[in-house]
């Protein structure tokens, strides 16, 4: 047991910095299984909203584009719409003149950028001020953001692979205990006291895994 753990710490330890989680591998095995399975979930869990954000990105580039070349406002932002997507479109309903796009940016995080297109388009009409050029720069915003996003998402997989390690080591633990001849399930499930460490081993393992994956969320959430 103890040449077990030698071998995981040295896997999952950064000798530079002494920070668990920074040196999984990403190679064929266990671990490089894990991670593959952990980033294609993660990819089918955040598709939706980086779609949302990329087709505000989107309806920005084209409006301005449309805007000069010489079109009216509302013309422009129709073919924009069209270039954007369904889910974009539906947030905006009538147009910016309505107040759709700044309760849709309220209740969606990932078409937050509206509420500032809108804000952008009211004052354009009430001033007669150029929008394109101030349409272009909230594109640039929104795309530098997403670059960040990206950056954060792919520096914290070594974590959340990390994460999943340490949740099964427990289970590494019982195997390693049967082979060696001991009786783990029957202490943990037919003793008062087996059956105690076995409910506070699981809530306490299951808050762990909780606790790190808000943290890697919000620090990707954080990440604009």
């Amino acid at each position: 047991m103890c040449a077990v753990g030698l071998v995981l710490l040295g896997v999952l330890v950064d000798a530079g910095t002494g920070r668990i989680g920074w040196q999984v591998p990403r190679g064929p095995g266990p671990v490089g299984v894990l991670e593959r399975v952990r980033a294609s979930a993660l990819r089918r869990r955040t598709a939706p909203g980086r779609e949302k954000r990329r087709g505000v990105i989107t309806l920005c580039r084209v409006l301005a584009a449309e805007l000069r070349s010489g079109r009216p406002p509302e013309d422009a932002l129709g073919a924009a719409l069209a270039e954007a997507g369904p889910e974009v479109a539906r947030a905006v309903g009538d147009g910016f003149g309505t107040r759709a796009p700044v309760r849709a940016a309220e209740a969606d995080p990932d078409l937050r950028a509206l509420a500032y297109l809108a804000v952008c388009w009211e004052v354009a009409s009430d001033t007669g001020a150029g929008l394109a050029d101030v349409v272009d720069a909230l594109a640039d915003e929104l795309t530098a953001q997403e670059e960040v996003r990206a950056e954060i998402s792919a520096r914290t997989g070594g974590p959340r692979t990390t994460a999943i390690v340490l949740g099964l080591l427990p289970v590494v633990g019982l195997l390693l205990s049967a082979g060696l001849g001991g009786s783990p399930l029957v202490f943990l499930f037919t003793t008062p006291l087996g059956l105690l460490c076995l409910v506070l081993g699981v809530l306490l393992n299951l808050a762990g895994l909780w606790w790190i994956s808000r943290l890697v969320r919000a620090a990707v959430d954080r990440g604009d």
